[in-house]
């Protein structure tokens, strides 16, 4: 069996700080013990992943500001393979197809604009407010889902604060979850006991792969409406200029996919969405 994993930094577990995910120098402290972090629950992961009889673990790194370096500086398991995300149209994630069995998100943080939400966010931390499948609110994670739904593959497990174990039990009932910490702000939370989080991790994901059978991909119809409120109008202004973008307010714009894999690529000078 092959499983496949998405990691960011937010909800890890022993994350409490902005500074931890995005540092602006890669030397900095702070940056680097976030790192320390994502190799932990990473590898608590792959490990509950080979004790549930996997036969092979591809991991992608998912967090924009590691530039996908962050496993060229802290050590991932040598049991699972370091995988791309390769633009393009749609964006490419190396290894995940119909052949994968499952697949998990470590370190994920709550949609954009969720209460008690540590960090929470859609895609740009501080500029969106709102994204919107077919009118729903959704965040980084159904993007995912979607995706690997497209492949018919499901999303088994995600850890992150429990604002983002909420949002998965709410959104994908079928999805096991492992809180990190407790959001009391939106750079604040209160965390859990690492060590005994990366236990649960473990165990969680093994038991979420012994159980897949109940859980089930994620489709929707096609073509699908994606909309986008912004903070100000001005990112608004530049999508609104690309040939298929409908604006719907002054800080929101609209665009249809007709490919659940494009979920991640937002319309720009080299692709425009189809009208």
């Amino acid at each position: 069996m092959k499983f496949c994993i998405v990691t960011d930094m937010e909800g890890l577990a022993g994350v409490d700080h902005w500074d931890q995910c995005y540092a602006t120098e890669d030397q900095d402290p702070a940056y680097q013990h976030g790192l320390a972090q994502l190799a932990a629950d990473t590898n608590a992961t792959i490990a509950g992943c080979f004790d549930a009889g996997a036969s092979a673990v591809d991991v992608w790194d998912g967090h924009g500001r590691n530039r996908q370096q962050a496993f060229t500086r802290v050590p991932l398991d040598p049991r699972a393979t370091l995988r791309r995300l390769v633009g393009g149209t749609p964006i490419t994630l190396e290894g995940l197809d119909a052949s994968v069995a499952g697949v998990f998100m470590v370190g994920q943080h709550a949609m954009a604009g969720t209460l008690h939400g540590f960090l929470d966010h859609t895609q740009c931390p501080k500029e969106i407010c709102r994204f919107q499948i077919n009118g729903q609110e959704h965040g980084e994670m159904s993007q995912f889902a979607l995706y690997a739904g497209a492949s018919g593959v499901p999303l088994l497990h995600v850890s992150g604060d429990e604002a983002l174990c909420h949002e998965a039990h709410r959104l994908f009932p079928w999805t096991a979850t492992t809180a990190t910490k407790r959001g009391t702000g939106w750079a604040a939370c209160k965390l859990f006991p690492v060590e005994e989080v990366r236990a649960r991790i473990r165990t969680d994901v093994a038991a979420a792969i012994r159980r897949r059978d109940t859980a089930r991909p994620w489709r929707l119809p096609m073509p699908a409406e994606i909309t986008v409120e912004f903070g100000w109008s001005e990112p608004a202004d530049k999508l609104a200029a690309i040939p298929g973008v409908r604006r719907r307010h002054a800080r929101t714009v609209a665009w249809t996919i007709s490919d659940p894999r494009f979920i991640y690529n937002w319309p720009s000078p080299d692709w425009h969405p189809p009208g």
